[in-house]
């Protein structure tokens, strides 16, 4: 079974604690009262006078566009380093022999052709 996290301000067990159904764990204290073991509390947010702080690593959707285009580069560029290319000899040999099966099957083809256009005409 999947073991559940407790949720925030929930610390993990304590002795004669019992986990409810899904192993979920009731909180210590009751909604809305302060605990005393808490550090001082931070003043309001919009508290006057009190700039809004900015968080790390966030930015704007025209920011995200402009670095989706460059990122998507950055992994083609990446995985081409990943890819073992051939050398200039093997490179040549693969080419001769896709040629030269090119020009087998063509041949085959047009005996096949020649050989039925000749039997639709007789029949016909």
């Amino acid at each position: 079974m999947a073991r559940i996290r407790p949720a925030r301000g929930q610390d993990g067990p304590a002795d004669g604690d019992e986990p409810g159904p899904g192993g979920a764990r009731a909180p210590k204290s009751t909604p809305g009262k302060r605990s005393a073991s808490k550090g001082p509390q931070s003043p309001k947010p919009n508290a006057p006078g009190r700039r809004k702080q900015e968080k790390t690593g966030s930015y704007t959707k025209a920011v995200a566009a402009e670095r989706k285009g460059s990122r998507f580069i950055q992994e083609v560029i990446v995985e081409l380093r990943k890819v073992s290319w051939p050398t200039r000899s093997a490179l040549a040999q693969s080419t001769a022999i896709v040629l030269a099966v090119v020009a087998i099957v063509a041949v085959y083809l047009a005996a096949l052709d020649a050989v039925f256009s000749r039997l639709i005409d007789s029949i016909f």
